[in-house]
């Protein structure tokens, strides 16, 4: 059975306390609660589901020997000045040699277009985007394999305070935008994709994100949102 690596990079311990979220897995650490999540969800595909957490040191394996990858979110800023930011750019910068399907969530698909196309990252003019909110597809969107088989306007768990905007120069195709933010979700070639809302997450996941923040209301979280199928549809590119 092939691997589909999940690298997570939700922060290190001075921004992220597992013992925070231990409602969501023993460990309360990411890379365990999205095997313990989606591990099964991958294994109807044919794919192992490994995980990392690059904060907490884990080393990278041989990109020549995985499937495909998914880059989760972080609570750190990409542009800060951390060594495994530097180090998993260059890691990816290797993977993106291969030709190899990944998926960027988040924090993820801020890096992925910061980093490979220079497109610019911005504070979000109304703050935190927190809740579960419908997206806008593009023509390009519609027709995409990732938004088959869902509502014309899907709806997704989000919570981010910075955003990509479109550069000046030619880039990702985008696939999905809302009114406030014009680059949720791109599709870079050679079927790399990221995406700034949270497919992986569930609504337990803002529960523990949130539960020490008395201004976010947490009914704006659904149970529901489209993220299984969106992962489903990226398991099948694969």
């Amino acid at each position: 059975m092939t691997s589909l690596l999940y690298i997570s990079m939700f922060g290190e311990s001075d921004v992220y306390t597992p013992s925070d979220y231990t409602s969501l897995c023993p460990t309360g650490l990411e890379k365990d609660w999205i095997l313990a999540w989606h591990g099964p969800l991958a294994s109807r595909y044919g794919l192992n589901l490994i995980t990392l957490d690059v904060c907490r040191g884990d080393p990278f394996p041989d990109p020549g020997a995985l499937a495909a990858v998914i880059l989760g979110g972080t609570i750190h800023l990409i542009l800060e000045k951390r060594a495994w930011i530097f180090e998993l750019t260059k890691w990816l910068k290797a993977y993106r040699k291969l030709n190899k399907p990944l998926l960027g969530i988040c924090g993820g698909h801020q890096l992925m277009a910061t980093a490979f196309f220079g497109w610019p990252l911005h504070l979000r003019e109304q703050g935190t985007c927190a809740g579960t909110y419908a997206v806008q597809l593009t023509d390009a969107g519609k027709a995409h394999p990732l938004f088959q088989g869902m509502p014309d306007n899907p709806e997704f768990h989000f919570a981010n305070t910075y955003h990509i905007f479109p550069g000046a120069s030619a880039g990702p195709k985008i696939l999905a935008a809302r009114k406030d933010s014009p680059a949720l979700a791109l599709d870079y070639g050679n079927n790399w994709f990221s995406t700034q809302f949270h497919p992986e997450s569930r609504r337990e996941t803002w529960e523990c994100f949130f539960s020490s923040d008395p201004d976010n209301d947490l009914v704006r979280y659904r149970t529901e949102h489209c993220g299984e199928k969106f992962l489903e549809n990226y398991l099948n590119i694969i």
